[in-house]
């Protein structure tokens, strides 16, 4: 993806010293943040936003919906609050 002058890909120290740090820096973002950092910031913007778990999961590449959710699910507060609401509608 990333490409060094030889046309090689970048070694994980030559990337992270060369190209993701100084991004962090113009960014103005904090140097000690990692790239796996980025992928929690993604997947949690995308529970906000309103994502179905199951479209998370494949997303995320998890291998199975409990990793998902064992990781993430306290992200989704509120999503049983219409629970009972639901099933009452349902009954009558």
């Amino acid at each position: 993806m990333f490409p060094n002058g030889a046309g090689r890909p970048l070694s994980h120290s030559s990337f992270t010293g060369n190209v993701f740090k100084p991004a962090l820096t113009n960014a103005g973002i904090d140097r000690d943040t990692r790239i796996h950092d980025l992928r929690h910031t993604a997947i949690a913007l995308a529970i906000a936003s309103g994502a179905h778990p199951k479209t998370i999961q494949q997303w995320a590449g998890h291998s199975n919906f409990g990793v998902t959710m064992d990781r993430y699910g306290h992200l989704f507060p509120g999503h049983d609050d219409g629970l009972a609401e639901g099933l009452d509608a349902m009954r009558s």
